[in-house]
């Protein structure tokens, strides 16, 4: 079972540092979104949260994809850019 959650009043810089950790990560932004927030609520005192497999990109690439943002492209066109597609 899954639920939906809107989350109001977000800061627009947290929201673009989000969309570019996503396409970093190979993901999209709901799904890092996601992510974070199963990592911040299910880590218990001790056992730190499992390790979540991450695709690095170049330099050059997540240079390029914070570049190019400034608030003009969307998540699946920078999926696409980091894929090489």
């Amino acid at each position: 079972m899954s639920a939906t959650l809107t989350i109001r009043g977000l800061d627009l810089e947290v929201k673009q540092k989000l969309r570019v950790q996503a396409a970093t990560n190979g993901r999209a932004m709901e799904a890092e979104a996601r992510e974070i927030l199963a990592r911040a609520v299910l880590k218990t005192k001790g056992n730190p949260p499992a390790p979540v497999t991450q695709r690095k990109l170049p330099k050059s690439v997540c240079g390029t994809v914070r570049g190019i943002w400034k608030g003009r492209m969307s998540t699946d066109e920078i999926m696409k850019l980091t894929r090489g597609e």
